[in-house]
């Protein structure tokens, strides 16, 4: 036998006599599995947690800017508004009506509503000036007449928003 042989062998049963105190064994088992569950559960967690608070970081401000503003329609921006010295809680405030009524009316009824307010906004903005003053003057006969045509028809439709006329 060579050399190599001779002493593996030799290792080998050295090895095979030597026995390890059972509370060794249970020593090591209780630390694998410590490190095994520490590593299992804190990692994926993490993971989810911080792709979790990626995700809302991105999507929060994102949607923010998504959301299409209903008085948008009317109007086209909330400078439309300041030009006729309104503020942006006024259009806040018209914004908030708007979404009010989406909510109480029907879909044909809201549909109505909104080609209706949207004429009556544009000769009530063509009425006023910069100051925020109305001058009914600045308006035509015509338009004058359809201004009063639209207030009528749009009555109800207020009555119901504000829960003042029949469901």
């Amino acid at each position: 036998m060579s050399i190599d042989k001779e002493l593996r062998e030799e290792l080998r049963q050295v090895a095979d006599s030597m026995r390890c105190p059972p509370d060794l064994y249970g020593r090591v088992r209780q630390s694998y599995q410590h490190y095994a569950n520490e590593k299992r559960g804190r990692s994926p967690m993490k993971k989810r947690l911080l792709a979790g608070i990626a995700a809302a970081a991105i999507l929060i401000p994102s949607a923010a800017f998504a959301a299409s503003y209903l008085a948008d329609e009317i109007f086209g921006s909330v400078k439309t508004i300041e030009q006729h010295d309104g503020s942006q809680e006024s259009y806040q405030e018209i914004e908030g009506m708007l979404q009010t009524a989406k909510g109480k009316l029907t879909e044909n009824e809201f549909k109505e509503f909104m080609e209706l307010f949207k004429q009556m906004a544009q000769l009530k903005l063509k009425m006023t000036d910069e100051k925020g003053i109305k001058h009914e003057e600045k308006l035509t006969k015509e338009e004058q007449q359809r201004f009063e045509q639209l207030v009528s028809k749009l009555a109800p439709f207020f009555d119901k928003i504000n829960g003042t006329g029949k469901p």
